[in-house]
């Protein structure tokens, strides 16, 4: 074979420099152009070169390179120790030789995952009836769940955890633990070894994904406590019977459209005393007219569906059973697990609904509802006609107005404060109320800062803390302490120090102390001073936060948040408007862009019962009806998020006049829905 050398005296090409500097095939195939001119000057010379030098050590190259990237695609496609198969001779000789070499590769060959100290399961949970093992499902507080657990994790460990999980503070929606004898069964429904653990297991069965069951079985009562509710449960069985008939329904209908356990909170009764609860599909009309009760509000305890719950009075729930709670424990749980739909309704006065609420969520076995029925109370007395999820949403406004009244300290962004006349209890209440606000209307309440809301469900927070603290604070503060960010120079120092002071400061500030002191005084008022509020909300919030991430709660206040703009295009009108409908169109339209922040939050909260745009709640759909003199008023249906309005107002002013005097009156009377 030629060397270089040679070739390049054939072509009288100089090669003392090219020896000097041990210039060689490889190296010229990595020099650019002009730094090979340097040697060989002559350009055909230097394309011979290279095609001389490329053939000479190229071949090698690219087979190794395709050699290497054969055993990728091998190790890919066939990652157990069967490998071996689709390999050459040499590969394999290649191959132990290099095992032998270093002893660490020639471990854990074949499958990868078994040298993981982790492994995955899955929970079920059994009901014996009889002789009859029966698994519970999601929506009554079954369903599977999925665990990642050390594979050293014994059987007896995995039955503590899944009674932790199907019945958290030894309640479940079938009754409380000490109700039932429990046992933990393997993937065959066979009672498992306590002392194995989970790799043992999978060793044994081969298996690939491991399943036990929670065996559940209910104790047998004593004969006394059975004559004595002999009589009760017969008249409960009889009222079972329909409501049974009614779950079979649901659940027949549930199959066939595939659609969630909480969309069947609109549950079709079909009694004579009223019609649906909440929106049916059907034209607009239907969806509010479906809401209105046929009968007088006070006559409709007498057709109440069975087993659903009434807060007649604050702090009391009472069934259609007869069963009354009242105290410390609210809701009687047993009876409470008899509703099939979890449905409760309350009862709550405007102007004492916060109170109220608290008391009616001081009690855990609320945590199981699915679905309000709210019915409001005037300062007169007079329970308000309208009915449907409108009203829950409004109540939860209400509720969270008063709340960041009494309860909180900030400016644009809220902070819970301690108050000596609540406890642990109350808030646990407030923390229940945040989470069926969020399950059941997608409500949560984006006045409260999001650095409380990350330290209740994740145990710490992520958000940027200087600049929720500028939100904190008042608009005169804020502008001073930006200020002085970016140019301390230019602040006034007395000014500065007396800002301070008002945050109990008790430091020097220096142009180069100012960042850590406002971050220091930030974390104070807004970390540690309600913390023990915090760490209350976190024993109910801290699910909430194994299904939203912080990214998701950030997104979540973005779009909570009303604005003009988000607010106008949630109007959607008719394509076939008059003129006269259209003229009116775009008063509304001009009226939601000119709003403030306040009277738009009013404006959403008439059309919707929430003064926030919820989640997948993105529309407002405007109809125009004949109204005239004194009658002359928009009339909002919140259920459907229906606003009517009507079509003959002179010009802009006095359109905005008439709807600016119905968003500053205090209370809105709820008779339509």
């Amino acid at each position: 074979m030629v060397s270089l050398i040679e070739f390049l005296k054939e072509r009288n090409i100089p090669v003392d420099k090219v020896e000097e500097d041990k210039i060689d095939c490889q190296v010229i195939l990595l020099l650019s152009d002009d730094e090979l001119t340097k040697y060989i000057p002559i350009y055909g010379d230097r394309i011979a070169v290279k095609d001389f030098c490329k053939n000479q050590g190229g071949t090698g190259s690219k087979s190794k390179k395709k050699k290497t990237l054969l055993q990728k695609i091998r190790k890919r496609l066939h990652p157990s120790s069967k490998r071996n198969l689709f390999k050459t001779k040499k590969d394999i000789d290649e191959s132990s030789s290099d095992s032998d070499d270093n002893p660490s590769t020639s471990k854990n060959i074949g499958n990868d995952h078994a040298a993981k100290s982790e492994r995955r399961i899955e929970l079920g949970w059994l009901m014996k009836e009889g002789d009859r093992m029966k698994q519970v499902r999601g929506p009554t507080g079954g369903g599977t769940r999925h665990l990642i657990v050390d594979k050293d994790t014994l059987v007896s460990a995995i039955k503590e955890t899944a009674l932790k999980l199907y019945f958290p503070e030894g309640i479940s929606p079938r009754g409380k633990i000490e109700n039932f004898v429990v046992d933990i069964m393997d993937f065959k429904r066979q009672s498992a070894n306590l002392d194995l653990s989970v790799e043992n297991i999978y060793d044994r069965s081969k298996m690939r994904l491991l399943r036990f069951y929670l065996l559940t079985v209910p104790k047998e009562r004593d004969n006394t406590e059975q004559e004595k509710n002999s009589t009760t449960r017969t008249k409960e069985n009889e009222d079972q019977k329909s409501v049974s008939q009614l779950l079979r329904l649901e659940n027949h209908e549930n199959n066939s459209s595939h659609s969630s356990y909480n969309e069947h909170t609109s549950l079709n009764m079909c009694s004579d005393d009223e019609i649906q609860f909440g929106p049916v599909l059907a034209d607009i009309d239907d969806i509010y007219d479906s809401t209105i009760p046929l009968n007088d509000i006070h006559t409709q305890s007498d057709s109440q569906p069975e087993n659903s719950y009434i807060a007649n009075d604050p702090g009391i729930i009472t069934n259609s059973l007869g069963i009354i709670a009242d105290g410390p424990g609210l809701i009687n749980n047993e009876q409470l697990f008899l509703d099939p739909f979890h449905s409760v309704k309350i009862r709550v006065h405007r102007g004492n609904l916060m109170i109220e609420m608290m008391k009616i969520f001081s009690d855990p076995t609320i945590m199981y509802a699915t679905f309000f029925d709210v019915s409001m109370i005037l300062p007169t007395g007079k329970a308000e006609e309208g009915v449907g999820e409108g009203i829950f949403r409004d109540c939860l406004t209400e509720f969270w107005n008063e709340f960041m009244d009494n309860c909180c300290i900030g400016n644009s962004q809220k902070v819970p404060t301690i108050r000596h006349d609540f406890q642990e209890e109350q808030w646990l209440s407030i923390g229940r109320i945040i989470f069926k606000g969020w399950q059941i209307a997608n409500y949560l309440p984006i006045g409260l800062s999001i650095i409380v809301m990350e330290n209740a469900m994740y145990g710490k927070f992520k958000s940027d803390l200087m600049e929720n603290f500028l939100c904190f604070i008042t608009e005169e503060d804020k502008t001073l302490f930006s200020t002085a960010l970016k140019d301390y120079e230019s602040v006034d120092n007395d000014e500065l120090i007396e800002a301070l002071e008002n945050h109990s400061c008790r430091s020097a500030v220096t142009k180069e102390s100012i960042t850590r002191i406002l971050l220091e005084i930030a974390h104070k008022e807004m970390v540690q001073e309600c913390n023990f509020i915090t760490d209350a909300w976190a024993k109910i919030l801290s699910q909430l936060g194994q299904s939203l991430s912080y990214e998701n709660l950030t997104e979540i206040y973005s779009k909570m948040e009303p604005s003009n703009r988000k607010v106008t295009k949630m109007l959607h009108f008719s394509d076939n408007l008059s003129n006269l409908e259209r003229e009116v169109m775009n008063h509304l339209q001009r009226y939601v862009r000119e709003l403030d922040k306040v009277l738009l939050k009013k404006f959403l909260r008439f059309c919707t019962g929430s003064d926030l745009i919820l989640d997948g709640k993105d529309t407002i759909t405007v109809e125009f009806v004949v109204l005239d003199g004194f009658g002359r008023r928009p009339i909002a249906h919140t259920c459907g998020r229906v606003l009517r309005i009507p079509r003959n107002y002179e010009n802009f002013t006095i359109f905005r006049s008439e709807f600016n005097n119905i968003l500053n009156t205090s209370v809105w009377v709820m008779d339509i829905v």
